[in-house]
């Protein structure tokens, strides 16, 4: 497009007066001006799918500063896509290409010589020379050969400036196939990358892409050649690069859907990317391993299990292989065959962060780490420094993560159903209200007794740890919560060996709908409610004060109806006994 630009600018630039031939030159100008507009908007749709799309690509407009014998308005392309610095032994010369030239002694300024659409270049004072389809490497020393024999005196240098870029076409398995603009720098995978690009057009009654393309059977047909069939994943995993070719002007490039029922090998086990993947026929052990991102960590390459099925998937024959030598290149890799196993074993290491965590009235609280099957609870309270002055061991517990056999979180809900499954006792709806009420407010709480362990020194209490296992102290607040029909509920001041009448006092006594036959403690470590005379009070405690219930006229009338109903029932019963009785 810029090449057309300067040309059209070339032409505005014509002097009509100085042209030959009167009006023939301006009737030109206007056929070539209409047949460059007609260019550029057939062009237009192919720029939308070009090169400009990938990321980061952008122009820069510059002007003439003072002094800068540059030309103005002149247009800087930054940020095409070039993947390495280009090798002039695998670059394929073609048209558009073009080259700068200097002759060191003879001039300092640079000659541009571009590739014209023929694939000659044209050398002032040395002529037309065809290079398009040779390599950048042969294509330079023709040129420079051709120039040495002309200027007799200087050093001529040349270098690619700036590369191409062409028409590929991409068709198949990709999200919008069609035509595509790209440079000669970029390979075949960026190609296939431009063409499944969210940004691109779909073009119309296309089925719905999958996105799971064949990357080891890609098809690149060029003009006059036979079609090249090349494997991405050997350059992937093995940098073979002639597997991940540049393209050149007019290739066709098919991609196949992916095909694993046909002819695959699995990879699984202690590999990096366990899957199953495309078989070719030259595929080999350690080849595949690799394809897979190699080992990881914890593999064990010395017993690789390779499975081997027989065609009527009746036998299977299985070997193992010490990959080690094969990796280290001491030995030869393995060929295996089409629907292939590879198990890569892992060792198990059974060291782990085990932890628990200490938290609130410990010296020094925070993560703490044990020895699986051999830390007990007084051991780690040990080394946290002990508890504070403010600890409360009634109430202090450890809290276990609730595990499945398997090692998963369990989802209470499903456990309160598995439980109930095979049940003999939840018969009633009232039953299983209940029990599900209870599986639902499950917690993973440990059965020890901090008071028995630290305060009476039994050591039975001391159990042993896991990891995960969180142990909480809590505060001894010193108070009691008094809750329900009091004047003033709310905390109430500890005192050791208190009555229930002392806190009642405290919260301003009994109100007057109070059902004090009915009040209840509520243990802070339990949660049970205990009757005032089978408890004493503790720091944290809840006294709770019902209110005496009141029944409307119509519900006693509703229980004595009932009672008339039952009672008619009875005499009815007895009368009808009687009668029989008689009788007989």
């Amino acid at each position: 497009m810029q090449r057309i630009e300067d040309r059209r600018m070339e032409m505005k630039n014509i002097t009509f007066g100085k042209s030959p031939g009167g009006i023939l030159p301006f009737v030109g100008l206007l056929v070539f001006l209409t047949a460059v507009t007609s260019i550029e908007a057939r062009q237009s749709t192919l720029q939308d799918r070009g090169v400009s799309k990938f990321p980061g690509f952008q122009t820069q407009q510059t002007t003439q500063q003072g002094g800068d014998a540059r030309p103005t308005d002149l247009k800087i392309i930054l940020g095409i896509p070039i993947e390495e610095t280009i090798n002039p032994e695998e670059y394929i010369v073609g048209p558009l290409d073009v080259f700068g030239i200097v002759i060191f002694g003879v001039s300092k300024d640079a000659l541009t010589v571009p590739v014209s659409a023929e694939g000659s270049v044209l050398v002032p004072g040395v002529g037309e020379l065809k290079v398009a389809g040779e390599t950048l490497k042969r294509a330079k020393e023709r040129i420079l050969k051709a120039i040495k024999t002309v200027f007799k005196v200087g050093e001529p240098t040349m270098t690619l400036i700036l590369p191409r870029t062409f028409i590929v076409t991409v068709l198949g398995s990709v999200r919008s196939p069609g035509p595509y603009v790209v440079p000669s720098t970029i390979r075949l995978d960026k190609v296939i990358a431009m063409a499944n690009f969210n940004t691109q057009s779909v073009l119309p009654n296309q089925p719905q892409w999958t996105g799971d393309f064949s990357r080891r059977n890609v098809i690149i047909r060029h003009l006059g050649k036979p079609d090249r069939v090349v494997d991405l994943e050997l350059f992937y995993s093995k940098g073979v690069r002639d597997q991940n070719p540049f393209l050149q002007e007019g290739d066709v490039v098919y991609v196949p859907a992916r095909n694993i029922d046909q002819s695959s090998i699995s990879v699984y086990g202690a590999v990096n990317q366990p899957s199953q993947y495309e078989y070719r026929e030259y595929d080999s052990l350690w080849a595949l391993i690799r394809m897979a991102n190699g080992f990881t960590p914890n593999a064990d390459p010395s017993t690789v299990e390779v499975s081997e099925f027989s065609l009527n998937a009746q036998n299977v024959a299985v070997r193992t292989v010490d990959v080690g030598p094969i990796a280290r290149g001491e030995k030869p890799d393995i060929p295996v065959r089409d629907k292939s196993r590879i198990l890569v074993r892992e060792r198990i290491d059974r060291r782990r962060d085990f932890k628990v965590h200490v938290r609130g009235e410990i010296m020094f609280p925070g993560m703490y780490a044990i020895t699986p099957d051999s830390t007990r609870l007084s051991d780690v309270v040990r080394r946290a420094g002990g508890f504070t002055e403010y600890a409360f061991l009634p109430a202090a517990e450890v809290e276990r993560k609730q595990l499945t056999l398997a090692g998963n979180n369990i989802d209470l809900t499903t456990e309160s159903m598995l439980n109930r499954r095979m049940n003999d006792q939840l018969v009633s709806p009232e039953e299983q209200a209940y029990y599900e009420m209870e599986s639902r407010l499950r917690r993973g709480l440990v059965a020890v007794d901090f008071v028995k362990l630290f305060s009476e020194n039994d050591r039975s209490a001391d159990i042993m740890l896991e990891d995960g296992d969180v142990i909480y102290v809590p505060n001894s607040k010193k108070t009691v919560y008094v809750l329900g029909q009091v004047p003033k509920p709310g905390y109430a001041a500890f005192k050791e060996g208190a009555s229930l009448d002392y806190y009642i006092t405290q919260a301003g006594g009994y109100g007057e709908e109070a059902e004090q036959g009915e009040t209840r403690i509520i243990k802070i470590k339990t949660r049970e409610w205990k009757d005032p005379s089978d408890t004493i009070i503790e720091p944290g405690d809840t006294i709770w004060v019902p209110k005496e219930t009141r029944y409307t006229f119509a519900y006693y009338m509703n229980v004595i109806s009932q009672a008339a109903g039952f009672i008619s029932v009875v005499l009815s019963m007895t009368v009808i006994i009687i009668q029989l009785t008689s009788n007989n």
